[in-house]
């Protein structure tokens, strides 16, 4: 039973996209439509993109990553309040949480991405070398 539990759990921190389509999966089950839903794949994904994302830079950069992943994430929500505060005045605090939350897993995909691309090259080069 461990040996299944752990390699669930560890397929779903190497392919976090398990978890979306699982979620659209049981979404259609429930009789949603996938596209009035896919925003909310994507929320249910973005904790997983960044474990995945902390785990593949440690794995492949070294120790250390996982103060910049949090710092990335800082700054990038930083910048999201002040450009809302610039634009209006007033905003409201759940949609740019909202906004924010999808602005993370767009850049955890493709950190993500980038990440699993430069893993194999390096092992790729390792092997020729």
């Amino acid at each position: 039973m461990n040996g299944i539990t752990s390699t669930f759990f560890g397929g779903v921190i190497l392919f976090p996209f398990i978890v979306t389509v699982l979620f659209l999966i049981i979404m259609r089950r429930m009789g949603k439509a996938p596209a009035s839903v896919i925003g909310l794949a994507a929320d249910v994904t973005t904790p997983f993109l960044f474990l995945t994302v902390y785990v593949a830079s440690r794995t492949i950069i070294g120790e250390g990553t996982g103060v910049y992943i949090i710092g990335a994430a800082i700054i990038i929500a930083i910048a999201r309040i002040v450009m809302e505060r610039v634009k209006v005045k007033e905003f409201q605090i759940a949609p740019l949480l909202r906004k924010t939350w999808r602005l993370y897993f767009l850049v955890l995909t493709v950190g993500y991405i980038l990440l699993l691309l430069g893993g194999v090259i390096a092992k790729v080069i390792d092997y020729i070398t």
